[in-house]
């Protein structure tokens, strides 16, 4: 989150979601006469998030309903996204014919509602709250990480994505709550989810607690509960004394249960109790009831949802988990980032690595599945094997030859041209209808019939997936009552 200073007032990065052009000038209006802030307007979802990707975007004004989308209700999707991946405030413009959408979009997450009859008059009060909140937010920030000898959490990269990433676990770790909420971290394996958890713990109000870092799947079955929760003496074979889990000798710092999937169903329940009511019990008959103090911050690889839908994972526990969730994205999504990565890691030895700009950009080009960890322990074996420090092509084509196993990770762009050649040599006469009734069907095959969720697969609202079946159960050569 970038620091502005406290001594006038700033401007903020606004972006309008709208394909009224009414709305749109009473934004751009407003926004001219305070002339401090920076206006980015979108008119459909696939503008608004390339911009949220490009920018670092303060405030994010939505219509819920856009007419140039295929489908209706978009808004919302989009809204759902911004809760999820970004540090943007997001503020629902209503229309007054539809106080509905507004009372919708506020249960999605909306920090506010603005109607469009009233932009010009409640904007600018609303922005001014807005920027209080934001001045005293990031002082409190700026207080917290002034001890924090790096300023990147140990996140090294400038894409949006990473700086989003860094503004969520600041406001995330700052967040002055009465009890500490759990946080959820998603993302592939080696793209560093366990330096998020770090980071909430450095910025987080009990740095010098202690902060235990438990792999559940690396965990002994049969010890498991005795690591985590405790044991009094006399509660198995060789239990000659009292000892302290993890639970326990956290106090107030952070346990960190990276891989928490693969959590047995009855620790799962137990972890469900400690969340539900602070409390926990060593193993053994004659011991008490304890108090936990500390915040728990999972991590995992694989979609929760996913494993939820086929019995492998309680659901109640992934709704007590999935808080606060922070997604950590793959080195494919911020490709940008590389040339700091390699300038890091290479700059760890006694004798720095130094890379000539045709071996830079090869390993630019590089697809790197297992992401920022597959990337150092390149670097690595280039600082072990290599003949001198300054490494050019021949080097690494020489040390750095992927495994015959391993394929090359395809943009999602090269992805979706291949399928579309497969995908026009079908049989069918309108392929857009039938690959869309396809997709559908699917999607609602793996969301078990629910609406919700087929429409989140799709990257659509529930809305869109009722109007397709709607459709496409009225009778031919009928249109559908809308």
């Amino acid at each position: 989150m970038n620091i502005h200073p406290t001594n006038e007032a700033w401007g903020l990065r606004i972006l309008v979601v709208d394909d009224d052009r009414r709305v749109l000038r009473g934004f751009t209006d407003v926004l001219e006469c305070l002339g401090n802030d920076e206006l980015h307007l979108a008119h459909t979802l696939a503008e608004a998030r390339r911009l949220l990707d490009k920018v670092m975007i303060d405030i994010a004004f939505i219509a819920p309903r856009l007419a140039q989308e295929l489908q209706d209700g978009e808004g919302f999707t989009l809204l759902q996204e911004i809760r999820g991946r970004y540090q943007t405030i997001p503020i629902v413009v209503g229309r007054a014919s539809q106080p509905e959408d507004v009372r919708e979009a506020l249960a999605l997450g909306a920090a506010d509602s603005v109607l469009d009859t009233e932009v010009e008059q409640r904007v600018p009060l609303l922005l001014e709250k807005l920027r209080r909140e934001l001045e005293a937010e990031k002082s409190l920030l700026e207080l917290r990480s002034r001890g924090t000898a790096d300023p990147s959490l140990g996140l090294i990269g400038t894409s949006v994505a990473m700086q989003h990433l860094r503004a969520l676990i600041l406001r995330v770790a700052t967040a002055n709550l009465q009890e500490p909420v759990p946080v959820l971290i998603q993302g592939p394996t080696g793209a560093g989810k366990e330096l998020v958890a770090q980071a909430l713990h450095r910025l987080g109000p009990h740095p010098a607690e202690p902060l235990f870092d438990v792999n559940c799947g690396a965990l002994a079955e049969h010890l498991i509960d005795s690591q985590l929760f405790g044991h009094v003496r006399g509660a198995f074979t060789d239990a000659y004394q009292d000892r302290e889990g993890y639970f326990a000798l956290v106090r107030r710092g952070t346990l960190f249960l990276d891989e928490v999937a693969e959590l047995s169903p009855s620790l799962q329940v137990k972890l469900l109790r400690v969340l539900e009511t602070r409390r926990f019990r060593p193993v053994g008959p004659t011991a008490r009831e304890q108090y936990f103090q500390g915040r728990i911050v999972a991590a995992t690889h694989v979609d929760l949802q996913e494993r939820v839908r086929r019995g492998l994972f309680r659901e109640d526990l992934y709704h007590r988990l999935d808080v606060l969730t922070l997604r950590v994205p793959p080195l494919s999504q911020r490709r940008e980032d590389i040339p700091a990565l390699l300038q890091h890691f290479a700059a760890r030895y006694r004798k720095p690595l130094h890379f000539t700009p045709r071996a830079l950009e090869l390993l630019c080009r590089r697809s790197w599945p297992g992401n920022v960890r597959q990337l150092r322990n390149a670097i690595d074996r280039l600082a072990i094997l290599a003949d001198s420090e300054h490494i050019d092509v021949e080097a690494i084509e020489r040390y750095l030859s992927w495994d015959s196993g391993e394929s090359e990770e395809k943009e999602p762009s090269r992805l979706l041209r291949d399928m579309a050649r497969k995908l026009l040599e079908l049989p069918v006469g309108d392929k857009i209808d039938a690959i869309t009734e396809a997709l559908v069907l699917e999607a609602l095959e793996q969301a078990h019939g629910n609406n919700t969720e087929a429409g989140k697969k799709l990257g659509r609202h529930r809305k869109a997936v009722e109007r397709f079946l709607k459709k496409r159960m009225a009778p031919r050569g009928k249109k559908p009552k809308a």
